[in-house]
């Protein structure tokens, strides 16, 4: 039994040894760059992470074109996720279903934004959505994008 227990113990650590040394880490490490995010198998991970960052900071420089500043680009970003999340015709078992599904699938950082928008606009945003009208519509609507 004990001879059993130092086999799997000397072969985990032969597995943790051969994992490279910026995979030992977390996040930070391994999307450090293109190359290490694939060795690292975490090429999914890093892109989406990238994309959310590139949003922000896109979304903090208030200099984009009229009507979309930082509050209508994040709006915007948030609706069209939920809006392909919802398909094509949605009715609103999928609205709702999607608005409960879509602040965690936008990550950490437009999770929490899409979690105060819908927090304070679900019922409005349900309905535009319903309608189909689209993303920039619906932020204008509500008051974050100008018309």
């Amino acid at each position: 039994m004990a001879a059993a227990f130092l086999l799997v113990l000397v072969a985990v650590g032969a597995a943790w040894a051969a994992v490279p040394e910026p995979c030992q880490g977390g996040p930070t490490s391994w999307c450090q760059d293109v190359a290490t995010a694939v060795e690292c198998r975490r090429e999914q991970y890093c892109r989406d992470l990238w994309d959310s960052l590139a949003t922000w900071d896109a979304a903090k420089g208030d200099a984009e074109a009229p009507g979309r500043g930082k509050k209508c680009s994040l709006c915007t970003k948030i609706l069209k996720k939920i809006q392909a999340m919802a398909g094509d015709d949605p009715d609103e078992a999928a609205v709702d279903a999607a608005l409960d599904k879509a602040c965690r699938a936008l990550g950490k950082l437009l999770g929490r934004v899409c979690k105060q928008l819908l927090a304070k606009y679900r019922e409005q945003i349900s309905e535009a959505l319903q309608n189909r009208d689209q993303p920039q519509d619906i932020c204008t609507t509500i008051g974050f994008c100008k018309a």
